[in-house]
């Protein structure tokens, strides 16, 4: 799988105890809509409740694909 990050982990990453990875298979060209609902709305969202966003991931070898990853404090 060559999933490149679109944005360096923040240093509290490794502070975090409980990290979830999420996956989501998207209907075809769908992605980037995705992406950009979740830069514009959902990354303060999370913020503000508390976590902490340790990046996002596009598969390069599957454009349905996108990965991300949250941390729990």
């Amino acid at each position: 799988m060559n999933m490149p990050l679109n944005a360096p982990p923040k240093p509290a990453v490794s502070a975090s105890p409980v990290v979830e990875l999420r996956q989501y298979t998207l209907k075809p060209g769908r992605r980037d809509t995705l992406i950009d609902i979740f830069d514009g709305r959902l990354i303060e969202g999370q913020e503000d409740a508390g976590m902490t966003i340790i990046g996002q991931f596009r598969d390069l070898d599957r454009p349905d694909m996108f990965v991300w990853m949250r941390g729990f404090d």
